[in-house]
């Protein structure tokens, strides 16, 4: 779905989405959103687009493997700028305005490809399905939140062959 950019009136646009997507480019439907979205022109080929998204994304324990689903639910406040404002040289340093910016090429705009980049954002980095989750066995594999493979594990705090370092 991509919006022409003299197609925007000044007054701004307002969009209402609903989609599925592949969050993680596998060939599948493995996150379904919804957005209330505003674009608004600030001038100078800028627009302000802000709005709320809400996100079920199905994602993969990172300690059991298993798939679970996680919800996310939050604010969008970015600004869009043609890709040519970009500064080209060989070095550019960010600066804090540029952090919230997202770009734009060929006079249109795609605003499925940036609720995609922020639902990918709040996306956390170790997903868990539980905070109790005990993950797999070391030893054998076995999921230890559905049963006890009895082998020898370290405990928490038992660092091992790394002992000596704990205290440095």
């Amino acid at each position: 779905m991509a919006i022409k950019i003299n197609d925007i009136p000044p007054e701004g646009l307002a969009l209402e989405l609903a989609q599925k997507i592949d969050l993680f480019d596998f060939g599948s439907d493995f996150a379904e959103f919804t957005a209330d979205l505003r674009i608004k022109p600030e001038g100078k080929g800028i627009f302000h687009v802000a709005g709320r998204i809400q996100a079920i994304a199905t994602l993969e324990c990172s300690r059991c493997l298993i798939n679970f689903p996680y919800k996310m639910a939050f604010e969008l406040n970015v600004d869009l700028a043609p890709i040519n404002s970009l500064a080209t040289g060989p070095e550019h340093e960010l600066v804090a305005g540029e952090l919230d910016t997202e770009f734009y090429q060929n006079d249109e705009i795609n605003p499925i490809e940036f609720v995609k980049e922020q639902i990918l954002i709040a996306v956390p980095v170790v997903p868990l399905h539980s905070t109790e989750c005990k993950g797999l066995c070391s030893v054998c594999g076995t999921d230890l939140n559905q049963s006890q493979c009895g082998h020898q594990r370290n405990e928490p705090g038992d660092f091992g062959s790394f002992a000596a370092l704990k205290d440095y």
